[in-house]
């Protein structure tokens, strides 16, 4: 339906080159918008999926998995508290109880409010009942625990079991129903997916086909003429001027380029016959110039009468005569001036080649005393290293002690804690021996009863008294003893302590000794490095002047080549013909005045910093700069 149109417009040649390139565009900029739509149409839905499975179905779902979790917790404190004698213990299982069931409380409430599917909502009312009834039965559960009324917690315990397992189930099918909804959602989403996958897939093919189509009928209209012409303009740029522009008559912009080269070839014919005449009226003058020139004659002019761009050209050649006339001329003063002026630089290189062999031996010097700094501070910076090291054994020996006062202590404990026990039994011996003096006691009125016939069984019963009396005074004395030697053991418990805060104390000092000299290491250690680096600078700097002063040989050697080569060149220009032209001044000479004064300047400020230095000489002016 879009390719209709487009295809009548590209047979249109008279239309516009930009008309062409709106409709073209317009068309794919259409066809990218509904490509677009449709994927941010597919977009919205998918988003819409994500939502529902990142927010409501994962909400529900971990609302359910922690209401498993809390019935489960809650069993577990219930069981905890039937289980517990202490009555701390049982207040913790029943505390942990209530928490479990606030628990369920709270996730139940979410759940009533956000499940929304029938089967979940079936499921969930039927969890809730049975949970209510669970809970009533837990209440008598709990409540016998409390009052340590174990045998029936237990059988209440157990009879609750059934309605529990039941909850419990119901809790298990109602994550089972929020995954299967989940999954379902998942798998709503992937359709979405695919289906916006193979219509983006299709729109982009359609897309595609219309791009190649449009772009096949710009070359067509466009660039295929445009080749054409293209060979015009390279064979009349050969010189070819019979080149015909093979391009059909149009009215758009390739037309009216096509009449433009037509025009222009029929201009450069008319302009060759001017061409040839203009050229051999050059050709004959310039090459008298040039004949001139090659006899060393700068005076040489053209003075034939020059038309169009050849009159510049008459221009141009008597101007660059002159100037290589001035050239040459100022050639022949500088030589002059560079041949003096290389007498000047070698006696300059030799002062400077002499300071620079002293500035060398000075160097050399600096460079040993440095070496010598060096080596002190790289050992300054070993020995604080090994102090670090010992200090850092002393600190480990310290946290070791430490743990051994730790074990001492706890040792300390256990025996203080065997003591309690051994206690504990010393009044269960005690309490046996009471009850064994009253049976005794009891026997023997019991023989005084008798008579005659129970005198031997009163006897016997004396005697049991009297060891039970004797059992019951030594239980005394053990138990006072262990009580004394508790007292020892709390007294010692308390001085090792005291020890073990001591070595804390000593190994956060010793801890803050370490670092101190870890960082006085390390500072001279960088020194050191320092001045190693300092070292190298100045032994490079020694190798630089060195190199200096070779390379000052190596500027006399030049300077009095470069005297020879300038009479050289002073022979070779005296055999051209200058005419009357002005000599000016010699530019060498100018910059020796220039330097001197440089030099002045420079000698004065080093004098001005150096504090009673000599006075520097006059000639030192030039050998400084």
């Amino acid at each position: 339906m879009l390719l209709a149109p487009l295809e009548s417009v590209a047979n249109v040649k008279n239309l516009k080159i930009s008309s062409k390139l709106l409709v073209a565009f317009g068309i794919l900029l259409g066809s990218l918008l509904l490509m677009a739509a449709a994927s941010i149409t597919s977009q919205h839905t998918l988003n819409g999926a994500a939502e529902l499975l990142g927010h409501d179905r994962r909400d529900k779902l971990v609302a359910v998995a922690a209401l498993d979790t809390a019935t489960s917790d809650y069993r577990n404190a219930e069981a905890n508290s039937i289980l517990s004698e202490a009555p701390a213990d049982i207040a913790a299982a029943e505390t942990d109880a209530s928490a479990q069931a606030a628990e369920v409380g709270k996730n139940a409430s979410f759940l009533n409010e956000a499940l929304k599917n029938p089967a979940a909502r079936s499921m969930f009312e039927q969890f809730e009942a049975d949970w209510r009834t669970y809970l009533a039965q837990s209440k008598t559960t709990l409540t016998l625990s409390h009052d340590n009324q174990n045998d029936a917690a237990l059988a209440s315990f157990r009879r609750s079991r059934v309605v529990y397992d039941q909850a419990s189930d119901d809790a298990g099918k109602l994550k089972a129903i929020q995954v299967s909804l989940m999954d379902g959602d998942m798998a709503a989403a992937n359709a979405t997916y695919t289906t916006s996958r193979n219509i983006s897939i299709a729109i982009a093919i359609a897309v595609l086909a219309l791009t190649v189509f449009m772009l096949i009928s710009l070359i067509r209209g466009i660039a295929t003429p445009l080749t054409a012409m293209t060979a015009t303009m390279r064979r009349l740029g050969a010189g070819d001027l019979n080149a015909e522009v093979a391009v059909d008559p149009r009215r758009d912009e390739v037309g009216e380029l096509a009449g433009s080269m037509v025009a222009f070839r029929d201009q450069l014919v008319a302009a060759e016959g001017a061409k040839q005449e203009q050229t051999r009226l050059i050709v004959d003058s310039v090459g008298s110039g040039l004949d001139s020139l090659a006899r060393g004659d700068l005076t040489a002019r053209i003075d034939a009468e020059l038309t169009g761009p050849f009159a510049k050209l008459k221009d141009d050649f008597n101007n660059a005569m002159r100037s290589v006339a001035d050239t040459l001329t100022a050639v022949n003063a500088s030589a002059e001036g560079i041949t003096n002026g290389a007498s000047d630089i070698r006696q300059a290189s030799d002062d400077l080649s002499r300071r620079t062999e002293q500035q060398a031996a000075s160097l050399e010097e600096t460079a040993a005393a440095m070496h010598e700094i060096t080596t002190t501070v790289r050992e300054t910076a070993a020995n604080a290293t090994k102090v670090n090291g010992v200090v850092t054994d002393t600190r480990r020996d310290a946290e070791q002690s430490a743990d051994v006062v730790r074990r001492a202590v706890e040792a300390m404990n256990g025996i203080e804690r065997s003591s309690n026990e051994i206690s504990d039994i010393i009044a269960v011996i005690d309490g046996i021996a009471f009850q064994t003096n009253l049976l005794a006691l009891n026997a023997g009125v019991e023989a005084a009863r008798a008579g005659d016939a129970g005198k031997g069984f009163a006897v016997v019963a004396s005697e049991v008294r009297a060891l039970a009396q004797r059992s019951a005074d030594a239980a005394k004395d053990v138990k006072s003893k262990i009580t004394g030697s508790t007292e020892q053991v709390d007294a010692g418990v308390t001085l090792v302590a005291q020890a073990g805060e001591a070595l804390s104390r000593i190994t956060g000092r010793i801890g803050d000794i370490s670092a101190l000299v870890s960082d006085i290491a390390s500072a001279a250690e960088q020194q050191a490095t320092g001045l190693q680096q300092v070292n190298t600078a100045v032994s490079e700097m020694d190798g630089v002047t060195q190199q200096n002063a070779a390379m000052v040989e190596e500027a006399t050697a030049a300077a009095r080549s470069l005297a020879e080569e300038t009479e050289n060149m002073s022979r070779q220009v005296s055999r051209f013909k200058f005419g009357e032209a002005a000599i000016p001044a010699a530019p060498v000479h100018q910059l020796q005045a220039r330097a001197a004064q440089v030099g002045a300047r420079m000698a004065a400020g080093a004098r001005a910093r150096r504090t009673g230095a000599a006075a520097a000489s006059p000639q030192d002016d030039w050998s400084s700069f």
